[in-house]
């Protein structure tokens, strides 16, 4: 990885983006790595099928929490079926790092399986 890349990357970990409970949202998940003990829990603010705003809280390592920062970012505006169909290279897009390591495919998912699984909620209730 180049080196601007992981400073930037370090500098959204000290600050990321998104972060805090939401004060309005209809849609909430927790996710867990235990590879590394992340947890976090995701905001999602939905409204006729669109995220209208999305956040995150919890605390994890530096690719968790950057993938979750990153995501909530790319889920403003997105209908929620559009993100079903997300999958590890898309969350290495959004992170701009190819390949990451088996080891860490947890970290970098963890805030996308959560959501996932908000949409699986939301499909229930339709």
């Amino acid at each position: 990885m180049e080196d601007n890349k992981f400073y930037e990357l370090v500098e959204l970990y000290r600050n990321p983006e998104h972060y805090g409970k939401l004060s309005k949202y209809n849609y909430s998940e927790e996710g867990y790595s235990p590879s590394c003990g992340d947890k976090f829990s995701v905001y999602l603010d939905v409204e006729n099928g669109i995220v209208k705003n999305a956040s995150f809280d919890g605390k994890g390592c530096v690719i968790s929490t950057v993938s979750l920062s990153k995501l909530c970012e790319f889920l403003v505006g997105k209908r929620l079926e559009e993100i079903n169909s997300m999958e590890l290279k898309d969350m290495e897009k959004l992170l701009g790092i190819n390949g990451i390591s088996i080891s860490r495919v947890k970290c970098a998912t963890v805030g996308l399986d959560a959501v996932k699984r908000i949409y699986k909620k939301s499909a229930e209730n339709d």
